[in-house]
Protein backbone atom coordinates (compact mmCIF):
# COMPACT_ATOMS: atom_id res chain seq x y z
CA UNK A 1 0.00 0.00 0.00
CA UNK A 2 0.98 3.00 -0.75
CA UNK A 3 1.60 6.09 2.02
CA UNK A 4 1.19 9.72 -0.50
CA UNK A 5 1.80 12.42 1.12
CA UNK A 6 -0.05 16.39 -0.24
CA UNK A 7 2.60 18.59 -1.19
CA UNK A 8 2.39 22.32 0.36
CA UNK A 9 1.60 23.57 -3.44
CA UNK A 10 -0.49 20.82 -4.78
CA UNK A 11 -3.22 23.00 -5.62
CA UNK A 12 -1.56 24.93 -7.67
CA UNK A 13 0.75 21.73 -9.55
CA UNK A 14 -2.61 20.24 -9.86
CA UNK A 15 -4.17 23.04 -11.51
CA UNK A 16 -0.85 23.50 -14.01
CA UNK A 17 -1.38 20.08 -14.62
CA UNK A 18 -5.22 20.40 -15.73
CA UNK A 19 -4.21 23.46 -18.30
CA UNK A 20 -0.99 21.63 -19.95
CA UNK A 21 -3.18 18.47 -20.51
CA UNK A 22 -4.49 19.15 -24.43
CA UNK A 23 -7.91 18.18 -26.02
CA UNK A 24 -6.21 15.47 -27.62
CA UNK A 25 -6.88 11.42 -27.93
CA UNK A 26 -5.32 9.33 -25.52
CA UNK A 27 -1.65 7.18 -26.55
CA UNK A 28 -1.79 3.72 -25.12
CA UNK A 29 1.63 3.77 -23.31
CA UNK A 30 2.19 7.34 -23.11
CA UNK A 31 -1.11 9.20 -22.40
CA UNK A 32 -3.63 6.62 -21.56
CA UNK A 33 -6.32 7.13 -18.68
CA UNK A 34 -4.14 5.32 -16.23
CA UNK A 35 -1.07 7.55 -17.19
CA UNK A 36 -3.21 10.29 -16.77
CA UNK A 37 -4.58 9.33 -13.53
CA UNK A 38 -1.23 9.25 -12.71
CA UNK A 39 -0.28 12.56 -13.54
CA UNK A 40 -2.77 13.83 -11.11
CA UNK A 41 -1.23 11.86 -8.61
CA UNK A 42 2.20 13.20 -9.55
CA UNK A 43 1.42 16.76 -9.58
CA UNK A 44 -0.31 16.16 -5.99
CA UNK A 45 2.21 14.04 -4.43
CA UNK A 46 5.42 14.33 -6.24
CA UNK A 47 5.14 10.31 -6.30
CA UNK A 48 5.51 8.58 -10.09
CA UNK A 49 3.24 5.72 -9.39
CA UNK A 50 3.35 4.25 -12.92
CA UNK A 51 7.17 4.44 -12.92
CA UNK A 52 7.24 0.74 -12.65
CA UNK A 53 4.37 0.35 -15.29
CA UNK A 54 6.08 2.99 -17.76
CA UNK A 55 7.16 1.26 -20.99
CA UNK A 56 5.78 -2.24 -20.66
CA UNK A 57 3.28 -1.51 -22.94
CA UNK A 58 2.57 0.56 -25.96
CA UNK A 59 -1.50 -1.16 -27.28
CA UNK A 60 -4.57 -1.64 -25.36
CA UNK A 61 -3.75 -5.61 -25.49
CA UNK A 62 -0.48 -5.06 -23.82
CA UNK A 63 -1.85 -2.92 -20.79
CA UNK A 64 -4.49 -5.49 -20.20
CA UNK A 65 -1.77 -8.20 -20.18
CA UNK A 66 -0.32 -6.16 -17.62
CA UNK A 67 -3.04 -5.90 -15.72
CA UNK A 68 -4.04 -9.57 -15.53
CA UNK A 69 0.21 -10.05 -15.13
CA UNK A 70 -0.06 -8.07 -12.02
CA UNK A 71 -3.41 -9.67 -10.37
CA UNK A 72 -5.73 -6.80 -11.81
CA UNK A 73 -8.96 -6.94 -14.00
CA UNK A 74 -9.08 -3.89 -15.03
CA UNK A 75 -7.55 0.15 -14.16
CA UNK A 76 -10.45 -0.05 -11.17
CA UNK A 77 -8.14 -2.74 -9.61
CA UNK A 78 -4.99 -1.17 -10.29
CA UNK A 79 -5.84 1.64 -8.10
CA UNK A 80 -7.46 -0.29 -5.56
CA UNK A 81 -5.70 -3.65 -5.50
CA UNK A 82 -2.19 -2.90 -7.30
CA UNK A 83 -1.32 0.76 -5.83
CA UNK A 84 -3.39 -0.13 -2.92
CA UNK A 85 -5.14 3.33 -2.93
CA UNK A 86 -8.02 3.52 -0.04
CA UNK A 87 -11.32 3.76 -1.32
CA UNK A 88 -13.64 6.71 -0.84
CA UNK A 89 -17.05 7.27 -1.58
CA UNK A 90 -17.21 8.94 -5.12
CA UNK A 91 -19.39 11.81 -3.74
CA UNK A 92 -16.66 12.53 -0.86
CA UNK A 93 -13.83 13.03 -3.73
CA UNK A 94 -11.99 16.46 -3.81
CA UNK A 95 -9.62 17.62 -6.15
CA UNK A 96 -6.93 15.71 -7.09
CA UNK A 97 -8.07 12.21 -5.94
CA UNK A 98 -8.22 9.38 -8.53
CA UNK A 99 -11.48 7.29 -9.51
CA UNK A 100 -13.22 5.58 -12.78
CA UNK A 101 -16.02 6.27 -14.69
CA UNK A 102 -17.43 3.57 -17.30
CA UNK A 103 -18.10 5.26 -20.91
CA UNK A 104 -19.36 2.73 -23.64
CA UNK A 105 -18.98 -0.30 -21.13
CA UNK A 106 -15.03 0.76 -20.38
CA UNK A 107 -13.67 2.33 -17.46
CA UNK A 108 -11.41 4.92 -17.70
CA UNK A 109 -9.70 6.19 -14.73
CA UNK A 110 -8.80 9.84 -14.01
CA UNK A 111 -8.64 12.72 -11.65
CA UNK A 112 -10.62 15.05 -9.79
CA UNK A 113 -9.98 18.88 -10.53
CA UNK A 114 -11.89 22.15 -10.81
CA UNK A 115 -13.62 21.32 -13.50
CA UNK A 116 -14.97 17.90 -12.56
CA UNK A 117 -13.87 14.35 -13.33
CA UNK A 118 -10.85 14.96 -15.88
CA UNK A 119 -10.18 11.89 -18.11
CA UNK A 120 -8.67 10.60 -21.35
CA UNK A 121 -10.42 8.69 -23.57
CA UNK A 122 -8.79 7.32 -27.02
CA UNK A 123 -10.62 10.26 -28.59
CA UNK A 124 -10.32 12.97 -26.76
CA UNK A 125 -9.67 14.54 -22.75
CA UNK A 126 -13.20 14.49 -21.01
CA UNK A 127 -14.59 16.60 -18.01
CA UNK A 128 -17.31 14.93 -16.39
CA UNK A 129 -20.05 15.38 -13.51
CA UNK A 130 -18.20 13.93 -9.77
CA UNK A 131 -21.93 12.15 -10.05
CA UNK A 132 -20.19 9.91 -13.32
CA UNK A 133 -17.49 8.33 -11.05
CA UNK A 134 -18.17 4.41 -10.47
CA UNK A 135 -15.30 4.57 -7.68
CA UNK A 136 -13.17 6.69 -6.24
CA UNK A 137 -10.28 6.71 -4.18
CA UNK A 138 -8.25 9.20 -1.61
CA UNK A 139 -4.47 10.71 -2.68
CA UNK A 140 -2.55 12.09 0.19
Amino acid sequence: MLTLTRLPDWDRRLARLVSGIKDVPGVWGESDCLLTAAAGIEAVTGEDIMAPWRGRYTTEAGAARLMRKEGCENVEDVLGKFFGLPPIGRLLARRGDVGVVEQNGVLCAGFVCDRGFLCRTESARVFLPQTAMKAAFRVG
